[in-house]
């Protein structure tokens, strides 16, 4: 857990937070899900309708077994991905006991990891990607017009006379002309100070989504752990016996 949150590290100082890997590290982990996450959405959703209409005969069932298997070859890409901000996310899946087919099924279909591994890959994704996707549309375009100074006098804007000017017209036809280096700089300098607010909530995202993939593709944890550690250890009346 410690790597997990040197990795998404915020601090007090927005400057400080801005200017380490932290921001960086979350945005390459929301945006290689909006490809990764829409890839296995549609895998996961094709093989589970397909197997589930190919159930109504016997001859379905063998497909069960298959789209169960790559349901969990998805989720374990998912898993994988959350390598990039904290250690790897390690399943926990019931083992099949049997050889037949029906038994196969049965354990997978009945499995509550493969149930979440479903909620995850399909019911979650359209949350996920709306979320990842505004909170990164919001980071990216405060990160983005910071460089307006270098390049907002390549940009042609064509007046009502026919004319050509360069520059970016700020809200609309008739909102804020950008169109020399003083206003740029003014621009860059509220972007920046905005990236100090947006770089705590692209951080956020990322821990909010990785905290969904952990409760959800994680190995459950053990309501009895604690108890089990105490009883595990050494207690008072064995040392009390050497005496």
């Amino acid at each position: 857990m410690t790597a997990a949150a040197d990795r998404l590290r915020t601090h007090r100082n927005p400057f400080r937070t801005l200017f380490s890997a932290s921001p960086w590290t979350a945005t390459a982990y929301l945006l290689s899900y909006l490809p990764v996450g829409t890839f296995l959405f549609c895998g996961a959703t094709v093989v589970v309708v397909v197997a589930y209409a190919a159930n109504i005969t016997w001859l379905g069932l063998p497909l069960l077994v298959g789209a169960a298997g790559i349901v969990r070859g998805c989720a374990e890409i998912e898993r994988a991905r959350t390598s990039l901000v904290a250690p790897r996310i390690e399943g926990h899946y019931r083992i099949v006991h049997g050889t037949g087919v029906f038994t196969q099924m049965k354990t997978r279909w009945t499995d509550p990891a493969t149930l979440r591994d479903c909620v995850y890959l399909i019911l979650l994704y359209p949350v996920l990607l709306l979320l990842d996707s505004a909170s990164l549309l919001i980071w990216l375009t405060s990160i983005g017009l910071i460089t307006v100074p270098l390049w907002y006098w390549a940009v042609p804007q064509h007046t009502a006379g026919g004319n050509t000017a360069h520059g970016l017209i700020g809200n609309g036809s008739d909102g804020v002309w950008i169109g020399d280096l003083a206003s740029a700089l003014l621009v860059a300098a509220g972007a920046f100070l905005l990236s100090t607010a947006t770089v705590y909530l692209v951080i956020g995202t990322a821990k909010l989504h990785l905290k969904i993939a952990r409760a959800m593709l994680g190995k459950p944890a053990d309501p009895l752990a604690a108890a089990r550690r105490m009883l595990a250890e050494p207690g008072p009346l064995p040392a009390m016996t050497d005496q």
